[in-house]
């Protein structure tokens, strides 16, 4: 006699703690927050402020889970090597074209700055922007 494994509830998925993330958003007028999980994309939320997108998205993630629960669609577990569970250095390593690296290194120059504080700046608005 074969056993079979015991399907997981909505509710076994809603309790895995899949790890998520809110950022700032402002798109088409609407200016607040998107919340979303790293394990499933399609689950995202929007609210004015960040507690009412992460509310909102608990349920939509019920929401989801429902569905792929009624349709058949596999649903991922949860990603554990998360970024924000991880130990950083803040020492990153990176390859860039020598014209980049010389672009940079002259506007850190004309700012009066570092190329590493010149850099971080630069990464530091680029993800502010997205």
């Amino acid at each position: 006699m074969t056993m079979r494994a015991k399907t997981k509830s909505i509710e076994d998925y809603m309790a895995l703690g899949y790890p998520f993330i809110v950022v700032p958003f402002h798109e088409d007028g609407f200016v607040g927050y998107r919340a979303f999980l790293l394990d499933i994309p399609a689950v995202e939320s929007l609210g004015t402020t960040p507690e009412e997108a992460l509310h909102d998205l608990d349920e939509a993630k019920r929401e989801w889970l429902s569905f792929a629960l009624k349709k058949g669609i596999a649903i991922p577990e949860p990603n554990v090597d998360f970024p924000a569970t991880m130990a950083y250095s803040g020492r990153v390593t990176l390859r860039i074209s020598k014209t980049l690296h010389r672009q940079a290194s002259e506007r850190a120059h004309m700012d009066g700055i570092s190329l590493n504080s010149y850099l971080n700046e630069a990464i530091r608005r680029g993800i502010e922007r997205t």
